[in-house]
């Protein structure tokens, strides 16, 4: 053979091998990318149910139930979700070993996203890829034995306010006033006892369950009772405080300006009921506070604010956070509440024994001035929600806004036609008697930017005998008395346009 043919030979020979060369690369890639995928899916799904050849990253082989065991443990506080997975491209291969990059998105109970890179390797082994799997590949930070965990701080409670700004829902020193049992001496004087304390500053407190309560209690349980203002609490401290088994404790809650102002209207907060945290996605736990009723209840997102959240690494003790979020406080929730206006509401009904109602509206703007409660339902707004019937009202009563759909920014009836009349609430005719007044009907606005809609022009009088109406210095005023009469409601009405002058 002559050298030049050896050497044509040899070119032919390197020729036909590159080919080969190169589809074998093909293939490790494709196989290894598949795998990969693979894992990958299994990861999202917390499930590797049909995934042979995993390790731990010291070499021993994992199956899938305790694959899925290392997954949820090293989750920890995070298992119950599961994330979203990206690989960023493909994977880079040298030799024997494989990694893929992957993009990790949480979604925290908040709704706010944790995202950071990992990566996944992988180690041909007797012909086959097989992934590594262990705290690391959850997350880099993670060492063994380690697992994710949650901390958060709570946000400071938003505000709820007057139209001039003025807080009238604000954080407020409480105490929480409770009995152990095991340190009572006799269950029947200390009802009585606490029954004579509690009403001395008007505390509806119902101790007539307590002895019930203790009895189903431990020994040592802190048995709630009541949780009173500080400046209530203050009255009463030195004869609650020489009781045998009472016990306090200290704490703060967003409340009214005082216990009477506006309370069913702005309602309470207090410790999250099983309903609430069930209807929370995730965003509240045992012992969180929200709302619980009224406008604090409506608007609780907006005031409960965000939840400082950071993400540690624990094993026997917490490691510096892999990731931290801080705090969002509450919103200010603005209403168009006149804080005068409102006070005198509250007084005008402070006499009355029936659940009663006071609804004052601005004729000019729509906008709602006061609403205020008599005795009734503890957290019931007759004022927005009773249905109070009287005769026909002049015209269409559906251009007065009966039956229409408004957006006053607080849970309202709206009306009704029936045979002999109109049933509307305190609101209600309120906002009819400011419409005729004004001559376009408007409807009633709460919170500052809610929009109350114009509506048609609109003329004529309202006639009702059972309650206390009218229109008096650009104010437009409902006093309703459950089962009562104009009569009733006259001298209510005097009272409250004279406190207003």
């Amino acid at each position: 053979m002559t050298r030049l043919r050896g050497i044509l030979l040899l070119l032919g020979a390197l020729t036909l091998v590159a080919p080969l060369a190169a589809g074998c690369d093909d293939d490790a890639d494709k196989a290894v990318n598949d795998r990969f995928t693979a894992f990958l899916a299994g990861w999202r799904k917390a499930d590797f149910t049909g995934f042979p050849d995993l390790l731990t990253p010291q070499g021993r082989a994992l199956d899938a139930a305790a694959a899925k065991e290392l997954l949820a443990g090293t989750e920890g506080d995070l298992s119950a979700r599961r994330p979203a997975l990206t690989p960023h491209g493909k994977a880079k291969i040298q030799a024997a070993d494989a990694t893929q990059s992957v993009g990790v998105a949480w979604t925290l109970p908040d709704g706010r996203t944790w995202t950071y890179d990992t990566a996944v390797h992988a180690r041909m082994l007797g012909k086959r890829w097989q992934v590594y799997f262990g705290p690391g590949t959850v997350h880099p930070g993670l060492e063994d034995g380690q697992h994710l965990a949650l901390r958060s701080t709570p946000a400071k409670r938003g505000k709820i306010a007057a139209a001039d700004g003025t807080p009238i829902v604000a954080e407020t020193p409480v105490v929480y006033v409770g009995v152990e049992p095991r340190a009572v001496p006799n269950v029947p004087d200390l009802v009585q006892h606490l029954d004579s304390v509690f009403r001395s500053v008007q505390a509806d407190v119902d101790v007539q369950g307590l002895p019930a309560k203790l009895q189903a209690a431990k020994p040592d349980a802190f048995v709630d009772l009541v949780t009173l203002r500080k400046t209530d609490f203050d009255e009463i401290a030195v004869d609650l405080n020489a009781t045998p088994g009472v016990r306090v404790r200290a704490g703060t809650l967003s409340l009214p300006m005082t216990r009477t102002f506006a309370r069913a209207l702005l309602g309470t907060s207090g410790p999250a009921t099983k309903e609430i945290i069930d209807a929370s996605n995730g965003a509240l736990k045992a012992g969180d506070v929200s709302g619980l009723t009224g406008l604090q209840r409506r608007y609780d997102t907006q005031l409960r604010g965000l939840p400082g959240v950071s993400v540690v690494p624990i094993d026997k003790e917490a490691g510096p956070a892999l990731f931290t979020l801080p705090a969002q406080d509450g919103a200010v929730i603005a209403t168009t509440i006149d804080v005068k206006v409102q006070q005198a509401a509250d007084a005008a009904l402070a006499g009355t024994a029936k659940p009663s109602a006071l609804v004052a509206i601005r004729v000019s703007d729509g906008t709602v001035l006061a609403a205020a409660n008599g005795p009734g339902p503890q957290g019931y707004n007759l004022a927005f929600l009773g249905e109070v019937h009287g005769p026909a009202w002049p015209g269409d009563a559906a251009a007065l806004g009966v039956g229409g759909k408004w957006n006053p920014g607080a849970d309202a009836f709206t009306g009704r036609t029936e045979a002999n009349g109109v049933a509307a609430s305190p609101l209600g005719w309120a906002a009819a008697a400011a419409a005729l007044s004004r001559g376009t009907w408007q409807e009633p606005v709460l919170i500052k930017d809610e929009k109350g809609r114009p509506g048609a022009k609109v003329t004529g009088t309202l006639a009702a005998p059972n309650l206390g109406l009218g229109v008096r210095d650009g104010v437009a005023y409902c006093v309703y008395v459950t089962d009562g009469t104009g009569a009733d409601a006259a001298p209510i009405a005097d009272a409250f346009l004279a406190a207003i002058k």
